[in-house]
């Protein structure tokens, strides 16, 4: 069963309700309402009985919503039938039947929690006067909505919603909320309500209108927000608990989820697949794309190559990896619109889930790669922010202090900055011991003071000022600073002058600056001079020192013949290598050294389902989930951009270098 029932019926004023009357007096007095014997209550549904129910449901729709219905849907018998006609006629019929008796009817009815004389209260207790209150919706010439709000008994006992005051104390808090949904002003919302107990379920009776018989609405959108406002306050405590108690059986289920989703998207990470069809499609796709013109995504793309994007789609989702994640996240999906809308939506292909649908683009835009016949290089996880090595100690004894002593500071001032919890009071000394021992000559301090304005730490962003100490640290002879120099020129445009550094760090041996050097060189981007011959050699340059996307690289050029004449023996030197780090694209051409008319296309597969794993990452977000406080993704796409704006990577690890040199 939902955890809360929110229904809105609602009586239009004027002329239409006495055509609302007669319409529904129709449905009321019909043949078909079987009283029933207890000795035939379990025997099945009647016939008469199906139709009717039928009719009601198609005239009152909002009747699914009702626990009778779900017992009715999952037990259909004479029993479960009369009760759900019985209680479509007193929260629907009824209502609409007789504007001027249904407030006095929910004040007294059966099972009522009376304040006194009748049970009927507002935002400032118990209604003094029924008549009056009666008479104000008799009389009111606009639209006149009755929600009900019910909770299951069990829930209602264990949240303590079995007294009035509660109710009270949650309408009185979520008034606001309500009115918003209804599209009226709070200041204009006149509402009346009564707490009624029933065997399975307590609820609470409103009538609810705007003084403005113009003013009101109730959209889809509006009831999901309302039934989200009262879940969130009845629940608050309860969620609070599952969250912060681990209550055994949710915490147990929510662990062994989390774990496994993340040892599937660790799977797809670094697994490979093997599909002769899906080969096939990303061939055709291929070819297709390149007689597309006009934009490349999926949305701009002819009918016929729609569906071979979906089929690859489609197939990937048959790998047990991406099929065993997916069918968790629905799940994860599903648990949280029972919390908040009830019914769960219908379970789709991957292709064809709109949660998803940046997988469509994502194919696209791999396959364009293969089509395209440019060279490729998977590096996507490449960690290379290098952060460079303290100083060696000087023979000098009075020296020896000296540097001791500075490198304490740094090490000291380097901690706070890294630091999320540090306090700012900290982090400013931070910086300013920074600056002393740059000023002392102890040139590794301008590194992190450069890294402090690139990645905002203890202070504003600032990339020109970033550069600046940089640059200091550069010249000063500190290779990884040249390097991180040259990324941020990169991103501002700045080629020449980024060329320049880059160069720099790669005449001074860092292995990332050869490898991104030699990928400029190799391709001609970013308006670089092509030069395969001096690319072959910084790639394998940055080769002999364990860079295992340089060893990927060129095991990838000399097993297929480009820049260089094919090798096979040194391909498999060179990928064996990549693969012993755990490069699994260099697996794959192992795996597929004798068949390389599918080797581009296996590689495409390959990036798609690494791609498919940064995808369900960043849609699994699944104690977020439980929480009830899951973040959309186009705020996670903001806040990732906020992040980038700021320097940050997700594999920003600085912890590996090169030797600091002194000036």
């Amino acid at each position: 069963m939902a955890r809360l029932i929110f229904i809105s019926p609602y009586m239009k004023g004027g002329r239409d309700a006495a055509r609302l009357a007669h319409r529904t007096r129709y449905f009321a007095t019909r043949e078909g309402v079987q009283l029933l014997k207890d000795d035939n209550a379990h025997l099945p549904v009647t016939k008469k009985q199906q139709q009717y129910i039928r009719r009601l449901l198609r005239s009152f729709p909002e009747a699914r919503e009702l626990p009778e219905h779900e017992g009715y849907a999952n037990t259909p018998n004479r029993q479960t039938a009369f009760a759900l006609i019985a209680q479509i006629h007193e929260d629907f019929i009824e209502p609409m039947d007789s504007r001027e008796n249904y407030l006095d009817y929910v004040a007294n009815r059966p099972g009522v929690k009376a304040l006194g004389e009748h049970g009927l209260w507002d935002a400032n207790g118990k209604v003094p006067s029924l008549e009056n209150a009666v008479a104000e919706v008799a009389q009111h010439t606009g639209n006149v909505w009755t929600p009900i709000i019910s909770l299951s008994r069990e829930n209602a006992e264990r949240l303590g919603y079995t007294d009035i005051k509660n109710w009270q104390d949650l309408i009185n808090a979520s008034i606001t909320d309500i009115a918003k949904g209804y599209k009226i002003h709070p200041d204009r919302l006149r509402w009346y309500a009564a707490m009624h107990e029933k065997e399975k379920h307590i609820h609470v009776h409103m009538v609810l209108f705007s003084t403005d018989p113009k003013e009101g609405y109730l959209s889809r959108q509006g009831i999901r927000s309302i039934k989200s406002a009262l879940v969130s306050t009845i629940y608050r405590n309860d969620r609070l608990h599952i969250y912060e108690q681990k209550d055994e059986q949710r915490g147990l289920l929510r662990q062994e989820a989390e774990a496994r989703m993340a040892t599937l998207i660790g799977q797809m990470a670094t697994g490979t697949m093997q599909s002769d069809r899906l080969e096939l499609l990303v061939t055709d796709l291929a070819q297709r794309l390149r007689e597309v013109s006009g934009k490349k995504v999926y949305g701009y793309l002819p009918p016929r190559v729609k569906r071979i994007v979906d089929e690859i789609v489609d197939e990937l989702a048959k790998d047990e990896r991406v099929s065993s994640a997916y069918a968790l996240w629905q799940e994860l999906r599903e648990q949280l619109c029972i919390d908040y809308n009830q019914t769960p939506p219908q379970r789709v292909p991957l292709s064809q889930q709109k949660e998803f649908k940046t997988v469509r683009n994502m194919v696209i835009r791999e396959t364009l790669r293969l089509s395209e016949m440019h060279f490729t290089f998977e590096d996507d996880a490449m960690q290379d922010a290098p952060a460079p090595e303290e100083p060696p100690v000087p023979p000098d004894p009075s020296a020896e202090r000296m540097i001791h002593q500075r490198a304490r500071f740094y090490r000291r001032a380097k901690s706070i900055l890294d630091a999320a919890d540090a306090d700012p009071s900290e982090k400013s000394m931070a910086l300013v011991t920074l600056r002393r021992l740059w000023e002392e000559g102890y040139t590794i301090a301008a590194h992190h003071l450069g890294k402090a304005y690139r990645d905002g730490l203890g202070i504003s962003t600032d990339r020109k000022a970033a550069a600046e100490w940089f640059q200091k640290s550069a010249e000063a002879g500190n290779a990884c600073s040249a390097y991180a120099l040259s990324k941020l020129l990169l991103e501002q445009g700045q080629i020449p002058q980024a060329i320049h550094w880059l160069r720099q760090a790669a005449d001074q041996n860092d292995p990332y600056a050869q490898y991104r050097l030699g990928k400029l060189l190799l391709t001609g981007a970013e308006g670089v001079p092509r030069d395969a011959v001096a690319a072959i050699k910084l790639l394998k340059d940055s080769a002999a020192q364990g860079n295992q996307f340089a060893q990927y690289t060129l095991g990838k050029l000399y097993l297929l013949g480009q820049e260089v004449q094919a090798d096979r023996e040194e391909a498999l030197r060179y990928l064996v290598q990549a693969a012993a780090q755990g490069n699994t694209y260099a697996q794959y051409f192992i795996d597929h050294q004798k068949d390389f008319s599918g080797a581009a296309a296996g590689t495409a597969i390959l990036r798609m389902l690494h791609q498919m794993s940064r995808i369900f990452r960043e849609n699994a977000a699944q104690p977020a989930i439980y929480a009830g406080m899951q973040i959309d993704k186009k705020r996670r796409r903001r806040l990732q951009e906020k992040r980038m704006a700021m320097g940050h990577k997700a594999d920003d690890h600085e912890d590996r270098g090169l030797t600091q040199q002194t000036q």
